[in-house]
């Protein structure tokens, strides 16, 4: 890491979350400029410079990067930045992993599914995709159905239709999440839902996290925040056995050589179906990998987008480093829908107390008004950290369940449904 002291990053959008890629850089001695066009981004307070140029202007970050010699550019976990990203490190010369092909499975998810089926990677079947449904469409179909926006990211716009009422609502409301204004209809897909994260280096792949995502009985449907998520997953040991290397042979076919990637899907008594695809920055489970397996993605994020290299060596990592001997968990606590103000928040440093705490995210305070319109489960506070056994997952889940709330200024509670880890006994 010596050589990277001294060094110019220039991190495109000023997020919140763009300020882990912010503070882990300049732990590795990186001189770090935030550009946006926002000036009151949360990363801006992190950053060792601020530019108020838009992460999408091109031509106005080459210019930039050129006349501070920036010696690096990237971005973290905001898909529309992406291309921005690719464009500028092109147009001069520097590291990206990206490639055409990861941006388009990306964002497209026609292209994810086409790809997929060509390397026998399983997918859902797609009924239809267009901006308003032909009346051939309904004959088709066999309910439930899946509806989401043809380019959305976070579950924004998708949902699960049970009936012709709902699925003329849904793919109305799809569609005015999408871009282009597209929608599409395919298989609900049943089971337990999972994340799974992979790093390459140089045309080697490693799996090195498949977390399982449960949610509350009050949430049925879509899901952006799982109440909890535990890795390695119930399905991890299957992945690995009759999955793992039709993703390897496809990654490695299409020319995918370096970077990281994420795919979601589903898992139950039939196998595994994935539904999406990503090229970048997760912003859930980074600190558990780093902590289960000491692989920090953030910090290799820095690293390739200042050298072209994610680490020295990947093939001294296992094929199976992403099945963890202990657990990796995710608590989420999430406001009930509406508009409201917090008056108080108990339990925070009672949380942070505890012995497998790694860290927590707290995205409201007390004082703070809120609105969930056009929010999808939007969590107030997330709990991070690493247990040995389901045991000790179970005694902590319930402690900060007992001690954690959120209310109003009338005592009202504002929280959601608490996930109840003693479900896990005969969910896993």
């Amino acid at each position: 890491m010596d050589t990277l002291k001294g060094k110019k990053l220039l991190v495109l959008g000023g997020l919140a979350l763009e300020s882990e890629i912010v503070t882990r850089a300049q732990e590795m001695g990186v001189y770090v400029i935030v550009a946006d066009y926002n000036p009151n981004v949360p990363a801006r307070k992190f950053a060792d410079q601020f530019e108020l140029i838009s992460a999408t202007d091109v031509p106005a970050l080459v210019d930039f990067c050129k006349r501070e010699k920036v010696d690096g550019v990237t971005t973290g976990f905001i898909d529309i930045l992406m291309q921005p990203c690719y464009d500028v490190c092109k147009e001069l010369g520097l590291p990206c992993y990206f490639t055409p092909k990861m941006l388009s499975m990306s964002t497209n998810k026609v292209d994810f599914k086409d790809t997929c089926n060509q390397y026998g990677v399983p997918v859902p079947q797609t009924y239809f995709i267009g901006e308003t449904i032909p009346d051939e469409i309904y004959g088709k179909i066999s309910y439930p159905v899946f509806v989401k926006p043809m380019d959305a990211s976070g579950s924004r716009g998708a949902a699960i239709c049970n009936n012709k009422e709902e699925l003329d609502n849904r793919f109305a409301e799809a569609v005015s999440y999408s871009v282009t204004k597209n929608a599409m209809i395919e298989d609900y897909l049943y089971g337990r839902e999972f994340l799974m994260n992979f790093i390459a280096q140089d045309g080697e792949f490693r799996m090195i996290s498949m977390f399982d995502r449960y949610a509350c009985s009050d949430r049925h449907g879509v899901i952006n925040y799982a109440n909890l998520a535990i890795g390695p997953s119930t399905a991890v040991g299957y992945y690995l056995n009759e999955v793992n290397d039709k993703v390897n042979h496809m990654f490695k076919s299409l020319g995918f050589k370096d970077g990281l990637y994420f795919l979601q899907g589903f898992s139950n008594d039939n196998g595994i179906t994935f539904y999406e695809m990503g090229c970048r920055l997760g912003g859930s489970y980074y600190d558990l990998e780093n902590k289960c397996i000491g692989i920090d993605p953030v910090k290799m994020t820095v690293r390739y987008a200042l050298t072209g290299k994610m680490m020295d060596d990947i093939h001294s990592l296992p094929v199976d480093v992403g099945n963890y001997k202990n657990f990796g968990v995710c608590v989420n606590y999430l406001l009930i829908a509406g508009e409201d103000t917090i008056g108080k928040i108990t339990g925070v440093e009672e949380i942070k107390g505890m012995g497998s705490f790694v860290k927590n995210e707290q995205r409201l305070f007390e004082g703070d008004s809120y609105s969930t319109h056009r929010i999808v489960d939007w969590p107030i506070f997330s709990v991070y950290s690493v247990v040995d056994d389901m045991e000790q997952l179970v005694r902590d889940v319930n402690y900060m369940n007992a001690v954690f709330t959120v209310i109003n200024k009338d005592g009202k509670s504002l929280l959601k449904d608490k996930f109840n880890p003693e479900l896990l006994y005969k969910l896993r």
